[in-house]
């Protein structure tokens, strides 16, 4: 075994972020790591999630436990997914093949986002994960729905669209502005009428959107606010998750992102609803400071720590959650 796969097995979320900052511009990992002008919304994903707490159950014989849940008609061995991000060359030069052959070590799906460093084709030949492409809303709509038929052709097992992302990404003062433009409910029905495959919508935290989006016909939607790097002093996304989930019924898969940090947190948001969790920064952090090992040991940490949650919570399997495990304070 190599000495740096040996000091990655060891290595708890805190050193892989200190070493990620060690690797990383200054500029690129205030970027990463920053939520837009005053960051409520992005403290508040935290504090949301720190307010549910779970329950000790330890009288019950459990010895074994289950992370494998199905997403989009995929088998996976985790229900934590390898969220999209932009601009990932910055972070480490393999980029979103990393993330790819990271994901595929742990046995987890990838989004991968339009504003990429090689194609979806490259991607999804670089590793045998299932590949969510995951468009920008652009203004140009018969040119998203071109990139979309291309993103399909390649081999990605769904296509979908960040409808949050039309007013640019801000953090703290810096805006990076985008060529974008929101949806209509109308549009979004086209945009799905465009694709045979399985179609998702992320960027919702209220529940008219989500009830649009599942007029649209989405297979799934995944209940995000960008990481906080959207609308300042919003909801946190665990805050709406079970109310969208009741909304939309069993019709829609219900996937979330925004602060998950650990294996708890995910458990947390099975408990509410969601099939699978979407987590960034924490990725961002593995690619960083290892590359695609650096990926998969931040995706098996997490899944280890939602497995020993799972024991003591008297939780059998990561695909039927049980409500009251969890409290919402």
């Amino acid at each position: 075994m190599r000495s740096e796969e040996f000091e990655l097995s060891g290595m708890t979320l805190d050193k892989m972020k200190a070493a990620a900052q060690t690797k990383m511009k200054q500029d690129v990992w205030e970027w990463i790591n920053g939520g837009t002008e005053t960051e409520l919304t992005l403290q508040r994903n935290r504090a949301a999630l720190e307010r549910i707490v779970l329950k000790l159950r330890v009288l019950h014989g459990l010895e074994k436990v289950s992370t494998s849940v199905t997403v989009l008609g995929k088998a996976l061995k985790t229900p934590v997914i390898v969220a999209p991000f932009a601009h990932v060359g910055s972070v480490h030069p393999e980029a979103e093949m990393a993330l790819a052959k990271g994901a595929e070590k742990a046995g987890a799906m990838m989004f991968l986002g339009q504003v990429s460093t090689c194609s979806a084709k490259r991607v999804v030949e670089a590793a045998g994960t299932p590949i969510v492409w995951n468009a920008e809303p652009l203004r140009d709509r018969k040119a998203l729905i071109a990139a979309m038929n291309e993103a399909e052709q390649s081999g990605c097992c769904a296509v979908g669209v960040c409808v949050d992302d039309y007013a640019g990404v801000k953090v703290k003062e810096r805006l990076k502005p985008l060529r974008n433009k929101s949806f209509t409910a109308n549009e979004l029905k086209e945009l799905r009428s465009a694709t045979s495959l399985p179609f998702v919508v992320k960027g919702i935290i209220d529940i008219e959107d989500a009830l649009m989006a599942a007029d649209a016909c989405a297979d799934a939607i995944v209940v995000s606010n960008h990481g906080g790097r959207v609308l300042d002093g919003c909801q946190a996304s665990i805050e709406v998750l079970s109310d969208i989930v009741k909304a939309v019924g069993s019709g829609v898969e219900i996937l979330i992102d925004g602060g998950f940090r650990r294996g708890t947190d995910v458990l947390k948001a099975l408990a509410l609803g969601a099939r699978g969790v979407l987590v960034g920064r924490p990725i961002c952090w593995g690619l960083a400071a290892a590359g695609a090992q650096g990926v998969a040991r931040v995706l098996e940490m997490i899944t280890d720590e939602l497995q020993r949650a799972m024991l003591l919570a008297n939780v059998p399997s990561a695909s039927t959650v049980p409500r009251d495990c969890v409290i919402v304070g």
